[in-house]
């Protein structure tokens, strides 16, 4: 009878700690720049949709076209009472100096805001070849995860309507 008890017990156990990993996986807490020096931290996004986008340092120009592809299209769809924020992001971890001098160079472009990620806070998860879009209920859950090689306007539509949808 003892051992029957303590197998349940185990088994018990066990599965609340399953049921703990099972949990949502929650948006993680970050605070970084762009390459205007500006800073941006994860708690600001709370309270709206958010979309956070990223990229390994070798697909700079991927993540600037699917980043721009996603936020002005979206403009278009958004209304003025919709709370959404979008930010890209580029792991910079173990980029080498060229690429550090190539954003310094294009700085003055006027480009839209991308973080960097020099200690790769946020590189779980990403793919070398394509950019990877987390999406956050204003809660701060993630309610949508995927990998990009190309975005088009049904793909953006799609992800209009599950920010409207209230996820």
């Amino acid at each position: 009878m003892k051992y029957k008890i303590r197998v349940i017990s185990f088994v018990l156990f066990f599965s609340v700690i399953g049921l703990s990993a099972d949990e949502k996986e929650k948006l993680p807490d970050f605070k970084l720049a762009d390459q205007n020096g500006k800073v941006f931290s994860s708690s600001s996004a709370k309270g709206s949709a958010y979309f956070l986008l990223g990229c390994g340092f070798k697909d700079v120009v991927l993540c600037r076209k699917h980043g721009r592809k996603i936020y002005w299209k979206m403009q278009t769809l958004l209304k003025d009472d919709d709370h959404v924020t979008f930010s890209a992001y580029l792991n910079l971890k173990e980029a080498p100096s060229s690429v550090f001098e190539y954003i310094l160079q294009e700085k003055g472009k006027d480009y839209e805001s991308i973080l960097l990620d020099k200690k790769g806070i946020l590189s779980k998860g990403l793919t070398e070849g394509k950019s990877f879009l987390r999406v956050y209920s204003p809660k701060g859950i993630l309610i949508h995860k995927e990998y990009f090689e190309s975005v088009d306007d049904t793909k953006v539509s799609e992800l209009y309507k599950l920010v409207r949808s209230g996820k």
